[in-house]
């Protein structure tokens, strides 16, 4: 019963450990062979107690007022929130969608064509597109449609299919990795006894792959699930601020600015919207926290060993939990002027 429970496993262990030693190896360099002196400037920089009080300050506004704020013009965040974030949310689930369904296509394509003349179009793009920064391939295209193809409606939100470039540039390096991991599980099978029998007894080449290879490497394909849906997230913020397409990310990175004391954000100092900032990041944390239990259940369906599957998704909700906490920790030492 205790090891069904067990949520904390050895390597877990091992890494916060391993954790700490990088801490502490860091806390010593900069502060001169001094550990302690490190840690006290930590402290005065970013005083904790500050940040507790800022934290009970959040919960004192949902107990007494259900809410975290509101803007300038008297609008709850809450509303904020829901007008904004089913915007990125569409962006999103488009780019996911073709993350994997085309990265998978293409993680195929090149392990089919690995030993032909087509290899160039195959593991050759691919390395090269996955050795290039996501933002600059966004930059590039983006380029590319406002100069070459500009009667494509590039910017702005009001038109329902404008989500649909939003999600293409923002899928395009996590599809190219979801491309990589695909072939590189395909060719780790590659020579096993079971795919060489089908090949023998005279199996197309595309059902080989599609109902004996495949299948057996749903579970490492899937496990990079979490990783790809991080990438679109990180990539939608580059993205909605550079189309100016207003989604949760845009109207975020808006609140950010807005704590900056230049001239013309003057008019919003006496209403910081540190509150909706919260928020945005709450819902971007519990997606990826859904992505991550959605793939747990997906391994879960092709591993041959069953394991105990609340005793992982549960793992993966305190580990979300503690990064929830890190990024409201985060989030405390916001204030208007900093």
């Amino acid at each position: 019963m205790l090891k069904r429970l067990k949520v904390i496993s050895g390597r877990d262990v091992i890494s916060v450990l391993y954790f700490g030693l990088v801490v502490l190896g860091i806390a010593y360099f900069l502060g001169n062979g001094d550990v302690s002196k490190f840690f006290s400037t930590i402290k005065t920089v970013l005083p904790a107690s500050e940040s507790v009080d800022t934290i009970k300050q959040f919960i004192s506004n949902i107990q007494t007022e259900g809410s975290l704020g509101a803007t300038k013009n008297k609008e709850p965040f809450e509303q904020i929130v829901l007008e904004y974030f089913p915007r990125s949310f569409s962006v999103i689930a488009t780019a996911i969608l073709l993350a994997i369904t085309l990265g998978m296509a293409k993680g195929i394509f090149d392990y089919r064509n690995r030993y032909t003349y087509l290899n160039f179009l195959g593991t050759g793009v691919t390395s090269i597109l996955n050795s290039l920064p996501d933002f600059f391939m966004i930059i590039v295209l983006q380029w590319v449609i406002l100069i070459h193809f500009n009667f494509i409606d590039f910017f702005g939100h009001d038109q329902w299919f404008n989500f649909i470039l939003p999600g293409l540039l923002v899928s395009l390096y996590p599809m190219m990795y979801f491309a990589r991991i695909t072939f590189t599980a395909l060719a780790n099978e590659d020579g096993e006894m079971y795919i060489q029998y089908a090949r023998a007894k005279g199996l197309a080449e595309r059902f080989v792959i599609h109902k004996h290879i495949l299948k057996k490497c749903f579970r490492p394909i899937l496990q990079h699930l979490g990783v790809v849906m991080t990438y679109v997230v990180s990539n939608l913020l580059i993205v909605e601020w550079l189309m100016e397409y207003k989604g949760a990310a845009w109207r975020m990175m808006v609140s950010i600015k807005r704590l900056d004391p230049s001239p013309e954000n003057q008019p919003y100092m006496d209403f910081p919207e540190i509150g909706l900032i919260v928020e945005f990041s709450f819902c971007f944390v519990v997606l990826l926290l859904i992505t991550q239990i959605v793939s747990v259940i997906w391994q879960n369906k092709y591993e041959v060993e069953k394991r105990n599957i609340w005793t992982q998704t549960t793992k993966v909700v305190f580990r979300y939990v503690f990064i929830w906490l890190f990024v409201l920790f985060i989030i405390s030492y916001l204030k208007p002027g900093s």
